[in-house]
């Protein structure tokens, strides 16, 4: 899987996300990431014939980015077997929005109810498909379970550390500017592993060092301060 950070903003300011205490998530302070580096992205991909999914997001809310259905599209008509995993709060969502992006071709809504009031625009959604069908599109609504402390970022309470990870083995992430996460819980990117607008991501991900840190973090060896501060 591979998350791709088309915005950095979010309409919500949740007390269990660093967004909450950092400006990096605020609508006036939104960053966008180039339309040729998702572009290129998606390219080297097909050139790879890479199988897989795609989420694009990170910590903002992707119905903020007014190119993402077009972004969708691109990456679906390039790579037809494409799942997309579209992750949102769900805020902005409505039945036009839902419908432009079935049709992009998200294969699967993942919708977590951030605030104590369900989200209209969801709750036509799910009407509209349960008289119309789904299309053999997912969706899931649920509120908020499980609470990360986001490598540090942010204090839970009774919180448990993380004792197994296997996320980097099988999935990478970059932001809007091009730079690669190793974690999805690595928020401000402390860990520097390279950039797409500089590098293939496939040389990024043989690096004999990042193939060096995946395969430590498979065995349980925790070495950098994302991993030995996790807690769930």
């Amino acid at each position: 899987m591979i998350f791709i950070e088309t915005i950095t903003a979010c309409n919500l300011r949740c007390s269990f996300c660093p967004n909450s205490i950092h400006d990096r998530g605020l609508v006036k302070n939104m960053k966008r990431m180039d339309p040729k580096l998702f572009y290129k992205i998606i390219d080297e991909l097909v050139e790879l014939k890479w199988k897989g999914r795609i989420q694009p997001h990170h910590c903002g809310e992707p119905l903020l980015d007014d190119r993402i259905v077009d972004f969708i599209a691109y990456a679906k008509k390039k790579i037809p077997r494409l799942m997309i995993d579209f992750f949102t709060n769900g805020e902005i969502l409505n039945v036009d929005l839902y419908k432009k992006l079935t049709e992009a071709g998200v294969t699967n809504f993942v919708v977590t109810q951030h605030l104590p009031v369900q989200s209209k625009g969801v709750l036509e959604v799910l009407e509209y498909r349960n008289k119309f069908g789904s299309d053999n599109v997912k969706f899931s609504y649920r509120k908020v379970e499980v609470i990360h402390n986001w490598g540090g970022e942010i204090e839970i309470i009774n919180a448990t550390k993380t004792t197994k990870c296997s996320w980097p083995i099988h999935n990478i992430g970059i932001d809007y500017a091009g730079n690669v996460l190793m974690c999805c819980w690595d928020y401000s990117n402390k860990v520097k592993i390279g950039n797409v607008n500089e590098e293939k991501l496939v040389d990024i991900w043989n690096k004999p060092s990042y193939r060096k840190l995946r395969n430590e973090i498979k065995k349980g060896i925790f070495k950098l301060d994302v991993c030995k501060k996790m807690f769930i």
